[in-house]
């Protein structure tokens, strides 16, 4: 194709666009909402899995001694789990190191001054790192053993564990929603970028008849209607990005008041980090349901 060939059978793909303006519209704001849609629990979906896999990480087991129990019983535990290959650090902390990590923490700030350093009653733990996230099942078998249950009055990993659970579930079930979202509205896109194409071949019907009585060749009648489609992808994924940037400065405010200021801020950084290739997942899907759409549509009812 000629560059003068392809710059008139791209005048044509604008102006049927610009002609079916209102349909164009229809179209391009269905597959907007599609690439918003996507975008937004793709970001939620993986920042929340990073956030799990980080909490996973940082978490320590915490176990809680009776104050009956002997310091040699406490320091002959800390070595027996100190020998497992699976734990990386063991700290003992203190019933004075206690007080002071509580007189340290907002929460503990307004009671701290009421606790009697001579009576004081929090228990005095050992903090176990394991070597891995995964490890954390295994040592806490080890902890949970018969013959320490006497002197151990807690152990801190089943409330962790607990929290994991539910952001994994959490996780889970915002992966299944947003699949089940992206996929209504991708076939949503689908069927409304067909008919808008379609609409377009029959009431251009006439003109296309007289374009090949004059000799017009089956690209320049064809590629148009791509262009077309092309348009929507182009237009959707550059409005869906501003809404989406818009939306990050509007909802940052309200994650920092209700979920914490490290949410918004993973979200903030994950949208800056991965920016260009957010555009080009968007671009790319809205590229191929518009072009494919136009193809398709092309075949059925174009009979070139």
């Amino acid at each position: 194709m000629r560059w003068t060939t392809f710059l008139r059978v791209l005048k044509l793909g604008l102006v049927n666009f610009w002609r079916n303006r209102w349909l164009s519209l229809a179209a391009t704001l269905v597959m907007t909402l599609t690439l918003l849609i996507i975008s937004i629990f793709t970001m939620m979906t993986l920042v929340i899995g990073k956030t799990t896999d980080s909490i996973r990480d940082k978490m320590d087991i915490t176990v809680y001694f009776n104050d009956s129990a002997s310091v040699d019983q406490i320091v002959d535990f800390q070595h027996k789990i100190a020998a497992r290959s699976d734990v990386k650090e063991v700290k003992y902390v203190s019933k004075e190191e206690a007080l002071e990590i509580f007189k340290s923490q907002q929460a503990g700030k307004n009671v701290a001054n009421l606790i009697d350093p001579n009576e004081n009653p929090l228990p005095r733990s050992l903090e176990v790192k394991a070597m891995k996230a995964e490890n954390l099942d295994q040592v806490n078998q080890f902890l949970d053993q018969a013959e320490f249950k006497p002197m151990i009055h807690s152990i801190s990993y089943k409330e962790n564990k607990i929290v994991i659970d539910r952001l994994i579930g959490i996780t889970t079930f915002l992966k299944k929603i947003g699949w089940i979202f992206s996929s209504i509205f991708v076939l949503i896109s689908i069927l409304v970028i067909l008919n808008t194409i379609r609409l377009t071949i029959l009431t251009r019907k006439n003109e296309i008849e007289i374009m090949r009585l004059v000799g017009a060749n089956d690209s320049f009648i064809k590629v148009p209607f791509i262009i077309e489609g092309l348009l929507y992808g182009i237009i959707a994924t550059i409005v869906a990005t501003i809404l989406i940037k818009i939306g990050m400065q509007i909802m940052t405010p309200l994650m920092d008041q209700y979920l914490g200021i490290s949410v918004s801020q993973q979200m903030n950084n994950f949208f800056s980090g991965n920016f260009l290739s957010i555009i080009g997942m968007e671009f790319l899907v809205g590229i191929v349901i518009g072009v494919g759409c136009s193809l398709i549509s092309i075949r059925k009812y174009l009979k070139v």
